[in-house]
């Protein structure tokens, strides 16, 4: 298969991070916790996706924005990756966010930092940016939290800037900029739960309840939605196919990211013009690859490859 014939993923952070994970025991608030092991990763939604498109063997670009400060880091790291860098640069440093892992328990507490402060200009001048990476058919994901300074509505403006270059969008997000975002009605999409019953308005315990609520965005024109349960799998829906992908059992070293990986398959198959069954395989193999490493990393294609036959994927 030569991925070099297709057009790049490119992927969106607006709000990118250096994630510091570090391993404790018996992690405990109000004390004091000893660090046993840590790592630095270049991180961010969308940057987590570029990560896992490349280690598939996919071209991938990035843009967003970057803080003058600590953007060194992360530009030797896509250099290292072969991962192709188009961030703007703002004055200031990205965010760093702190994963603490408790070893006992494989329970991850997260401490995010709001990030950088966008000026009007500094949209404009991404905007640019994103127009000109932009062609008929190629696939932009849109993903992670908005920084200071930008409006909610800020997915919902770069998705009708994308779609009238004729890309296609995935948008993973949450609150109001993805209440906001799926307005333009973008491609695809990938709600959790929790985030699922916040966009419907109601609380979503019963599959007939899920089914209802999916359903209801295929309605409004979103092609394909993927709805993430964390370690029972992911929802897959398009048109009148439903289908739920179940991962293998693995003893997870860190979930931060798997969604992101998650999305990284999806539109990797997408682009190989896979069938929406195996897209979603590839999308469960590459989540369940990533949370078997440490920090934010990406799992290997051979081990994507060994876990894809063990993904059950079963009408839904």
């Amino acid at each position: 298969m030569n991925h070099q014939e297709r057009q790049p993923i490119v992927t969106v952070t607006l709000n990118p991070a250096l994630d510091q994970t570090v391993h404790v025991s018996q992690f405990q608030t109000g004390q004091v916790n000893r660090v046993f092991d840590q790592r630095v990763d270049p991180g961010g939604k969308g940057i987590n996706v570029a990560k896992v498109v490349r280690a598939l063997g996919h071209s991938v670009c990035v843009t967003g924005f970057l803080g003058q400060d600590n953007c060194h880091g992360f530009y030797e790291y896509f250099r290292k990756q072969g991962i192709s860098n188009h961030f703007v640069e703002l004055s200031g440093a990205a965010r760093v966010n702190i994963k603490i892992v408790d070893e006992p328990s494989n329970q991850v507490t997260e401490i995010n930092f709001p990030g950088l402060t966008c000026t009007p200009p500094d949209l404009d001048k991404l905007q640019q940016v994103i127009k000109g990476l932009a062609h008929e058919g190629q696939w932009f994901v849109l993903s992670g939290s908005l920084p200071q300074g930008v409006s909610e509505d800020i997915y919902q403006q770069l998705i009708v800037l994308l779609k009238k270059q004729g890309a296609k969008v995935f948008l993973d997000s949450s609150g109001a900029a993805l209440r906001e975002g799926i307005k333009a009605i973008p491609h695809a999409m990938k709600p959790n739960l929790d985030e699922l019953s916040q966009l419907v308005g109601r609380p979503l315990e019963q599959e007939t309840e899920i089914r209802a609520a999916v359903e209801e965005l295929l309605a409004s024109g979103i092609q394909q939605v993927i709805v993430s349960l964390g370690a029972r799998g992911a929802i897959v829906a398009q048109n009148q196919e439903f289908f739920i992908a179940r991962p293998p059992a693995v003893v997870a070293k860190s979930t931060v990211g798997a969604g992101d990986a998650m999305v990284a398959g999806f539109v990797a198959g997408q682009t190989e013009r896979f069938s929406l069954k195996d897209c979603i395989r590839l999308g469960t193999a590459a989540a369940t690859a990533s949370v078997i490493q440490p920090g934010t990393q990406a799992g290997s294609l051979q081990q994507v490859a060994e876990i894809l036959p063990m993904v059950q994927i079963n009408p839904w």
